[in-house]
């Protein structure tokens, strides 16, 4: 592979967790849903991504009440309202003197509920080239969704930006890590980030070798975060042969590690949690 990439071991229980609910779907629910997209409908695939996340707030002095990470169905629901739809359900939410608790009578008079983080994960296996697109588009309609949100104060007052975080687990090959994709510009150059050795294939059609797969996802979540889309990101990738190995992921690239990310996570938690 590459020699930027680090060992990083805050999500190895997360990883065996992901490989044992993909390999553990079974060929009737594959059958009935297609493709690779059932073993995600599992609801415990990223379960242990969650848990580890759970594990790092509640280190950081998190009161675990505060701490949602339930389906739209549950008690616990971590769903958050929107600009451009009602609602979505993140992955993990830390929120202060929410509503739910305010009903149940634990929040003191005047408190106000408090944002202080919310969490998307995204999880991505085989069909990578059809499937980057769409990740992507998802997680920039989500994150672009939750700022109209803030902006609009559809959390009921002004309040401290919240932290918001995207983790990233994908199967990945030796060459999806390495090598070149080809991308075609017919009518503008392509961005100078995608843009490879070109040459003309007709007078009205230029191609482009551009970046891997895993550069190009490199390249999304610093945007992102340049962008202040997002503040945190991980970019985890695995295979086969490195699900039975104690060391049973990868980070391509150091800055989109676990552990950066679980670091950055915690440094602006401890500001609500002093203590």
């Amino acid at each position: 592979m590459t020699d930027r990439i680090r060992p990083d071991t805050i999500f190895t229980a997360a990883v065996k967790h992901w490989w044992k609910s993909k390999l553990g779907a079974s060929p009737k629910r594959r059958k009935s849903q297609g493709g690779t997209r059932d073993s995600n409908l599992r609801g415990d695939t990223m379960d242990g991504f969650r848990d580890a996340i759970v594990d790092v707030l509640v280190k950081a002095g998190v009161d675990r009440n505060d701490i949602f990470t339930g389906s739209q169905f549950s008690r616990l629901a971590s769903l958050l309202p929107c600009y451009f739809r009602a609602s979505k359900n993140w992955d993990v939410i830390v929120c202060k003197n929410s509503l739910y608790k305010r009903l149940l009578g634990e929040v003191a008079a005047g408190e106000k509920p408090v944002l202080i983080a919310a969490i998307e994960f995204k999880s991505q296996e085989g069909s990578i080239g059809n499937n980057q697109n769409n990740r992507i588009e998802e997680s920039i309609g989500s994150a672009t969704d939750f700022w109209a949100s803030y902006e609009h104060k559809n959390f009921l007052h002004l309040q401290p930006r919240p932290w918001l975080g995207y983790l990233f687990i994908g199967k990945y090959e030796e060459e999806d890590v390495a090598k070149s994709v080809e991308i075609r510009q017919p009518h503008f150059p392509a961005d100078a980030a995608f843009k490879g050795k070109e040459s003309a294939e007709r007078a009205s059609s230029v191609k482009y070798g551009g970046p891997s797969y895993a550069e190009r996802y490199r390249i999304f979540l610093e945007r992102m975060i340049a962008k202040k889309l997002y503040d945190g990101a991980c970019m985890l990738v695995t295979n086969e042969k490195l699900s039975s190995h104690e060391q049973n992921y990868l980070c391509l690239f150091p800055e989109l590690s676990g552990a950066q990310f679980a670091d950055g996570l915690t440094r602006y938690i401890r500001a609500y949690y002093p203590n």
